[in-house]
């Protein structure tokens, strides 16, 4: 089997988006920091969730940026796999996945004692840690079904952005086996198929294909989250062949600024001024990226062509939003994270995002199983707690919460300690 080579700009967008889950998971909430801070359908001062309020900040990108890095890695890691095991990887992550997505909700603080918390931060290291041995993991698999026995399954409580990655990571992953080789226009139309059945009225037949099993671990609208993750697999497509990396640094300016515009305007709500900007800016990319050649030829029409037509797509559904999500917010995230993309292969000094982004699973964990209960345990929680008088301090908050777990993950690499969902 052919070792898969690691994209360090892909490393970096991975890397950047577990860094603003963590950021915005853990700034102090208020009135004390700007709305942009925060998804844009919590608000502050109270943050109450208003799921009719249109907007886009950056804290509403970063789990697009994960899933479209999802997409992007399945052809890079399994270019050379036969179909058999490129399926058999696929079901493989979706178990595991959701089996982290249960097990890390349950022994939370909120829910266990901090000691518990650790405990099942170790064991979890010694279940994906690929140079663990196979009786350690043995080991660690009966302590966690004895622990968890004593602690009680709750399937309610689940961590949902887990159980969309593991439903993305299967079911990507068999479209993509499934559709390689030529046949990579199939995926496109499975799109429009799931589009299709999701804009049916109840009363149609198509409707007979949204049948839940179990709703914590798979549902039907999961499969919207498709509009980013199959663009994702086309960068990964090119990205899998070698295709020239982008060195125009003019280009990945103009990238980065066409995703500031979005973010900037959507919020402000001013679509039709964004569009105004964003296409002149799109068209002179398109003509760089074409002198260019290589992967940014490749990339940037269909980055351009998704943001465009999210655009188009904007005012429907009552503007974008996340939650429920709109088309226009699956297509147009997905554009920006290829953007970035774009951007991120001119940058140089991103070590730390990219080191982020080889072990993603341990830098999403360690907050809630490892820092949050240290803090419980040395008495350090109340005072931690108390960072949301002002906005210098809502901000600090997120910081060294962020630098904690960054500090921590590159601590685990340098042990070589790498979480493999």
């Amino acid at each position: 089997m052919t070792v898969a080579v690691r994209d360090p700009a892909l490393d970096a967008l991975r890397g950047l988006a577990v860094l603003g889950m963590v950021l915005s998971g853990s700034v102090g909430f208020g009135g004390a920091l700007p709305a942009w801070m925060y998804h844009a359908q919590l608000p502050p001062p109270t943050h109450r969730f208003i799921p009719t309020l249109a907007g886009l900040t950056w804290v509403d990108l970063v789990f697009p940026m994960f899933l479209f890095a999802l997409g992007a890695a399945v052809p890079v890691a399994l270019r050379d796999q036969p179909l058999g095991l490129a399926a058999r990887s696929g079901l493989r992550r979706f178990a595991l996945l959701l089996f982290f997505a249960l097990f890390t909700q349950q022994f939370k603080t909120a829910h266990v004692s901090p000691w518990l918390s650790l405990a099942a931060f170790f064991l979890l290291g010694l279940l994906v840690v690929r140079r663990v041995s196979p009786r350690v993991k043995v080991f660690a698999w009966a302590a966690i079904a004895a622990t968890w026995g004593w602690v009680g399954v709750d399937p309610s409580r689940h961590d949902i952005i887990l159980v969309v990655l593991a439903a993305m990571a299967g079911v990507g992953t068999l479209l993509w086996a499934a559709t390689r080789g030529g046949r990579e226009a199939w995926r496109w139309w499975a799109l429009l198929a799931v589009v299709a059945v999701m804009l049916a009225p109840p009363e149609a037949w198509t409707r007979a294909f949204i049948w839940t099993p179990a709703d914590w671990a798979w549902r039907f609208a999961f499969l919207k989250y498709l509009l980013i993750v199959v663009p994702g697999m086309a960068m990964g497509d090119a990205l899998a062949r070698g295709e020239a990396a982008n060195r125009d640094r003019l280009l990945g300016a103009l990238a980065a600024l066409v995703v500031l515009t979005n973010l900037a305007l959507l919020q402000a709500r001013e679509p039709a001024l964004n569009a105004l900007l964003t296409a002149p800016l799109l068209a002179w990319g398109a003509m760089r990226a074409a002198r260019e050649g290589g992967f940014a030829a490749r990339a940037w029409p269909m980055a351009a062509g998704l943001v465009l037509l999210a655009l188009l797509l904007e005012p429907l559904q009552g503007g974008i939003r996340k939650d429920p999500s709109t088309f226009s917010y699956q297509v147009l995230t997905a554009g920006l994270s290829a953007l970035l993309l774009v951007a991120l292969q001119t940058v140089r000094g991103w070590g730390l995002a990219a080191a982020l982004g080889r072990n993603p699973m341990l830098a999403y964990v360690a907050g809630s199983l490892c820092i949050l209960p240290l803090l419980q345990l040395t008495g350090l929680l109340p005072l931690w707690n108390a960072l949301n008088g002002s906005a210098a301090l809502a901000l600090l908050k997120g910081v060294l919460f962020t630098g904690a777990v960054a500090a921590l993950t590159l601590a685990a690499n340098r042990l070589g300690w790498m979480w493999r969902a």
